[in-house]
């Protein structure tokens, strides 16, 4: 399987899994068994990633590669909505519950904003010290919001990358003003290294680690290896000047029995083969889609594959399949207004004759039942893709 170009090695589970294995704070690997679940979280109680429930109770919480504590405490003070994170555990009482031992979280940039493009009424392009993030109505904003961010704003990020190298934000954070000369940080691969002028690229940053005072890796960089960088950014935030280099793309983990990872598709060898980040994907006969078909499978779109983990293979048996600023929401019908119109918990939804319904019909809707809603924001109100009645088992 390719997964040699650019952006076909981006940051994604087999990222932050060397964190298991390297980290002396972690314990040991799930060993073949348990569950390694990578999304951004949808709720907490105690943290929620793709549909499941972790109780986070006893859960060990590392953040950049440090364990700064266990439980929900530190869940509560130091995640949010919106963050990608790994979290690593054991199965619950039934499939939408799981006891979690390891939540690890690391941003994709935190950086200044040197520029905001306005793509349409609901999407914005920033260019954050030469990475580009979308944030649309799937971003979550902490300290600031869609409107008011404006270059000079130093943010930290969290998304997924696409096969371009573009990061979906799902999570934004304003933790200061731009200072040239202070520290930020960025991660990324190593692109055109230039060993003689001791620098190389992360997209549109130029890296400088000329400085004989620099801490760097005891392996050599090279081209395609995934690093973090820490240092000094001038004045156009486009030029680093590395006071640090750390590795960051082992794999730490080659098996488990439940896997289940979100993010764009950034290579493709055939239909049955390709790359969601840079976990390589097989698809399993008799695989179910959601939402889309095998042939559906190309690069750029977005998925969550859920399977098993062999020999560092998600060997995927479900793939559903996300539009970029799609969203879901669940939970009982409160008001029913019309078969167009109604209320889920406190959320205003709206029904358009392209809504695609899932075991129901516009008759079934009243008001006490559960539904599961597949769309996207407009404003206030989520524009229902699609209604799946959420049925009570015999």
């Amino acid at each position: 399987m390719n997964t040699k170009g650019v952006f076909s090695i981006l940051w994604n589970l087999s990222v932050l899994l060397l964190l298991v294995a390297c980290s002396p704070s972690t314990g040991g690997g799930v060993g073949g068994s348990g569950i390694i679940n990578r999304g951004a979280i949808s709720d907490f109680g105690s943290i929620v990633v793709n549909g499941t429930d972790f109780d986070t109770s006893e859960a060990t919480i590392i953040l950049d590669g440090q364990n700064i504590g266990v439980g929900d405490a530190v869940v509560l003070a130091n995640l949010d909505i919106g963050r990608v994170v790994t979290v690593i555990g054991t199965e619950g009482d039934d499939e939408e519950t799981a006891i979690a031992a390891r939540v690890f979280y690391s941003d994709e940039v935190s950086g200044p904003v040197i520029s905001v493009t306005a793509i349409d009424s609901g999407t914005k392009e920033l260019a954050v010290m030469g990475q580009t993030v979308v944030i649309n109505a799937l971003t979550q904003f902490k300290t600031i919001d869609f409107d008011t961010i404006a270059p000079n704003d130093v943010v930290e990020v969290s998304g997924y990358y696409d096969d371009v190298g573009t990061i979906w934000a799902t999570f934004v954070d304003k933790i200061g003003e731009f200072t040239p000369g202070l520290v930020y940080e960025v991660k990324g691969f190593v692109q055109l290294l230039d060993p003689v002028q001791l620098t190389f690229l992360i997209n549109g940053l130029l890296v400088d680690y000329s400085d004989p005072d620099v801490i760097l890796p005891s392996e050599p960089l090279e081209d395609g290896l995934l690093v973090e960088a820490e240092g000094i950014v001038d004045h156009t935030g486009l030029n680093m000047f590395a006071q640090s280099i750390s590795i960051e793309n082992d794999i730490g983990e080659e098996n488990a029995d439940e896997v289940e990872v979100t993010g764009f598709v950034t290579a493709v060898e055939s239909t049955d083969e390709f790359t969601v980040g840079t976990q390589d994907v097989v698809v399993e006969a008799g695989a179910i889609f959601v939402d889309g078909t095998q042939a559906d499978i190309v690069l750029g779109v977005k998925l969550e594959a859920e399977g098993t983990l062999e020999d560092g293979i998600l060997l995927a048996e479900e793939i559903e399949f996300w539009l970029p600023d799609q969203i879901e929401l669940e939970g009982e019908l409160t008001e029913l207004i019309s078969q167009y119109d109604f209320t889920v918990e406190d959320q205003a939804v709206a029904t358009t004759d392209d809504t695609v319904y899932e075991d129901g019909g516009p008759d079934d809707l009243m008001v006490g039942i559960n539904v599961e809603i597949k769309g996207r924001m407009q404003g206030d109100v989520l524009v229902a893709d699609k209604v799946s009645f959420e049925l009570e088992d015999d």
